[in-house]
């Protein structure tokens, strides 16, 4: 059995880092200036290669988590640390 860290690649993290700027971007133009109620589907920042898990956020979550350096994650995960 191999262990997920094994084959966890820094840049990874940087890229969904990198993917959910996108999202949040484009989700800040159709979010309107009207209090934020809608959820917007972010990925699981935890860097396990085979972890693509949706995360259901508001942008004001999203925000929250950026301001503190945080990453997204999926509910029971954390960060992988590079080897």
């Amino acid at each position: 059995m191999s262990d997920r860290r094994e084959k966890h690649d820094p840049a990874e993290q940087d890229i969904l880092h990198e993917v959910n700027a996108h999202v949040h971007e484009a989700a800040r133009r159709f979010e309107g200036t009207g209090p934020e109620r809608d959820r917007w589907e972010f990925t699981c920042e935890c860097g396990a290669p085979d972890c693509r898990v949706p995360v259901s956020l508001t942008l004001a979550e999203y925000e929250a988590l950026g301001a503190a350096g945080r990453p997204v994650l999926a509910p029971g995960h954390s960060k992988v640390d590079a080897l």
